[in-house]
């Protein structure tokens, strides 16, 4: 991956964030009455101030992304046999989903989070294995799953405990998208020869 190539998908992985954290934010204010009414000055520093957040989850999104590549290079060196690896990314797959269930279950979350939010986020994260599997190989599935719910739960945990809803969204959401596309991307903008560099491929 060339130095071009890099400052490309970082910058279109900021500039997604923050229209994601925009929309999303937007969306919330038009939704709550309390903002519905104030005056257009405002409307501009809070779209601004959602702008900037996006751009800073868009940024955190990308540092996750390559500390996991890092970390799948590492484990090919270590698993002589993919499979291996492959294994302990659907057991940790688990074992997130199940930690998210406790970090939520009794909290100040609406009460059918703990249970809502894990099926939300295995969906949408089935949904992108799906195209990544539809682009590259069939052995995308598990660690295109694990890399879009492990790394992306890693990266929120900070607003886990907030346990606010809209706090939530506004910035789970943006780093979800982001994810998203830098997984799907990054077959495409790899130099032949190098597939194996592929996050989300088994073998």
């Amino acid at each position: 991956m060339s130095l071009r190539i890099w400052m490309k998908l970082f910058g279109m992985t900021i500039l997604i964030g923050g229209l994601v954290s925009l929309a999303v934010g937007v969306s919330m204010q038009l939704s709550d009455p309390e903002y519905r009414n104030i005056a257009a000055d405002e409307w501009i520093y809070n779209m601004f101030q959602m702008l900037m957040s996006g751009f800073t989850f868009g940024a955190f999104a990308h540092m996750g992304f390559f500390a996991y590549l890092m970390v799948n290079y590492i484990a090919r060196s270590i698993f002589r046999r993919p499979q291996l690896w492959v294994a302990l990314q659907a057991f940790t797959v688990v074992f997130v989903l199940v930690e998210i269930v406790y970090w939520t279950y009794g909290s100040d979350f609406p009460a059918a989070f703990f249970w809502a939010m894990p099926l939300v986020m295995v969906a949408a994260s089935l949904l992108v294995a799906w195209r990544k599997v539809k682009e590259t190989t069939s052995g995308s599935w598990i660690p295109t799953l694990f890399f879009m719910i492990c790394v992306t739960t890693l990266e929120g945990i900070p607003v886990f405990r907030t346990h606010d809803l809209k706090t939530f969204a506004f910035e789970m959401i943006p780093l979800f998208v982001c994810n998203a596309y830098q997984i799907l991307v990054l077959h495409r903008i790899l130099k032949p020869g190098n597939e194996k560099l592929d996050v989300a491929k088994a073998g």
